[in-house]
């Protein structure tokens, strides 16, 4: 009785652990995009106002970040899902 008990203890140790870890490196993922966010939403107001688009550009300033981050993360989705173990 106390192996087993033990055995079942480890187990939730060690998936508690996993979840935790999990979380963090969620997190840190979270803050890595919130910053990417201002950069490439820095950049698209440039192209923006490059191509001439700036009265009432903020829908079309918003459209294009959008675009180019659903591309940029499909893109990066079909790249790293070949790196995931199977």
């Amino acid at each position: 009785m106390y192996k087993k008990v033990k055995k079942v203890s480890g187990n939730l140790k060690n998936q508690f652990r996993n979840n935790v870890v999990t979380a963090v490196l969620a997190a840190f993922g979270l803050v890595i995009a919130l910053v990417w966010r201002d950069v490439i939403q820095s950049a698209v107001d440039l192209f923006v106002a490059y191509l001439g688009l700036e009265n009432g550009s903020d829908v079309i300033s918003k459209l294009i970040v959008a675009f180019v981050v659903t591309l940029v993360c499909v893109i990066g989705i079909f790249i790293f899902s070949r790196y995931k173990p199977e």
